[in-house]
């Protein structure tokens, strides 16, 4: 049962998904060349992480990002394997207030963490017909760091998130991410009008303690998430 960390409340505003802002908590993996890239490109990038490959029909970018297993040092000793999952992720619920009705929110109710774990979402091709809903729709990267351990939520390596220093970034379909071992994350936001499909990989040693560990924010307390102006029609997020 996951432990409830009240809270004041805390609104926040995302903000572009980089690699330089999110290193404090993983990686962010995306292509670096334009679409207008087309063709197997000469010269080839001046690059050592950048190699030909495929009889230089392909580019092979090397270690995209670095996936960790530290289930050795889980008290269990249970031996982990690497999973690889697929979440269907629909869009969430947004809250308005009375006072400012067009203003929009995403409350985060629960974070999670997989404390012996590195975790990536990779999303999959757009499953709707429509090319302005696919880019409309983006997800929600919601994540902070760890005070030291407690009592209460006890782990060899931190304790619960710090909720002063949280924070959110808007993802898109053409960007992975990697949470690092043991972030504090908020499960898989999509906000816009189509679902997205992600493949999760990581590794799990089936502890559920050791899997994932859970703390729940108390609604009206906790963090809240600007993600735009709606219509007031149709409640579509303008992002």
């Amino acid at each position: 049962m996951p432990t409830s960390l009240p809270s004041p409340f805390l609104p926040i505003h995302p903000t572009p998904l980089t690699q330089s802002t999110f290193s404090p908590f993983g990686t962010v993996i995306e292509c670096p060349f334009p679409p207008s890239i087309s063709t197997f490109p000469s010269p080839t990038p001046d690059n050592s992480s950048i190699i030909p490959a495929n009889q230089n029909t392909a580019l092979k970018l090397l270690d995209v990002t670095r996936m960790r297993n530290l289930y050795g040092s889980a008290p269990s000793h249970v031996p982990s394997k690497a999973v690889m999952n697929m979440f269907t992720c629909f869009p969430r619920a947004l809250r308005r207030t009375a006072t400012q009705p067009k203003k929009e929110y995403f409350d985060v109710k629960i974070l999670e963490r997989h404390p012996y774990t590195t975790q990536t979402f990779i999303p999959l091709s757009p499953p709707s017909a429509s090319p302005a809903k696919n880019a409309e729709t983006k997800y929600l990267v919601i994540v902070a760091p760890s005070l030291p351990a407690t009592s209460a939520l006890p782990s060899q390596e931190a304790g619960p998130p710090d909720l002063d220093r949280i924070q959110a970034f808007w993802g898109h379909r053409g960007q992975a991410v990697t949470y690092g071992a043991g972030t504090w994350h908020a499960p898989m936001a999509v906000i816009g009008d189509d679902r997205i499909d992600f493949v999760v990989v990581q590794f799990a040693n089936g502890v559920a303690e050791e899997d994932c560990q859970e703390v729940e924010l108390p609604y009206p307390e906790g963090v809240s998430v600007h993600v735009g102006d709606g219509d007031s029609r149709t409640g579509e997020p303008k992002l």
